[in-house]
């Protein structure tokens, strides 16, 4: 695909449009290209500022007492034509550049609360594009075990921190094997569970923080994502599984972090 492709279905792949072939496409293309990858972060962000409450700012009276105040009464004489347009041109003026300046403000209010959700939003695509890739491919696993402490010390040597592994089988989500991948820009661990038919991907890298939380992201081309920090870890889970079944497993993680 190249980036004249790739920009035609830009929009189809961030509103979840495409079918899994193209889909997959653009997003290999966006992580390949630094071009079509930058217009399609900005087009991302713009859909999420858009889209985000928070746009819709009530000035506090405070602050609309403040302009009032910043406005200079108009004088208007009519004996004198110059001061008349004059006060005429400084109202228009002020009218036009109070909006600036309050959307100056808004921007500077909004633009830090839509970083994270535009963040998630692509590290949800990330996951849920190499989830897919771990099921077409014959890369699901590079251990296969059962056995959590035969996973856990796999891990060893290949990557800069070690991932906590835990078996769910007597829950009902079985651990069968791990493998390497890559998310965020970084090698991270990719451990496989399996609850019935349906397979689970947990990614697993160093957070910056230690604290715990927990979001569910929207469902992304048919898959159901939640994302958690537990134990200083970002936890990213991703599978086929239905809201409920994938939010218990989630539930298992953090109790166990």
């Amino acid at each position: 695909m190249n980036c004249d492709d790739a920009r035609v279905l830009m929009h189809g792949h961030l509103d979840g449009e495409l079918d899994l072939a193209d889909d997959l496409e653009v997003q290999r293309h966006i992580e390949e290209c630094p071009r079509c990858a930058s217009e399609y972060a900005a087009l991302r962000a713009m859909r999420t500022r858009l889209k985000d409450e928070a746009f819709r700012f009530e000035a506090p009276p405070a602050l609309k007492e403040k302009i009032r105040r910043a406005i200079p009464a108009a004088t208007v004489s009519r004996s004198n034509g110059y001061r008349s347009r004059r006060g005429a041109w400084v109202q228009r003026t002020v009218r036009f550049a109070v909006p600036m300046a309050i959307g100056a403000m808004l921007a500077l209010i909004i633009a830090p609360r839509t970083l994270t959700p535009a963040l998630n939003r692509q590290l949800a695509n990330e996951v849920v594009a190499s989830h897919v890739r771990s099921l077409m491919a014959t890369h699901l696993m590079d251990v296969a075990s059962t056995d959590q402490h035969t996973v856990k010390p796999w891990f060893n040597g290949k990557l800069d921190f070690s991932p906590p592994v835990t078996d769910f089988a007597k829950d009902g989500f079985s651990l069968v094997g791990g493998r390497l991948d890559y998310i965020d820009g970084r090698p991270v661990a990719a451990l496989i569970y399996q609850h019935g038919k349906h397979m689970i991907n947990v990614f697993m890298w160093p957070s910056a923080g230690e604290t715990t939380s927990a979001e569910r992201i929207e469902t992304e081309h048919g898959y159901n994502v939640e994302q958690m920090t537990v134990a200083g870890m970002n936890c990213w889970v991703v599978s086929d599984l239905n809201p409920v079944e994938l939010g218990k497993f989630a539930g298992l993680i953090r109790a166990k972090g």
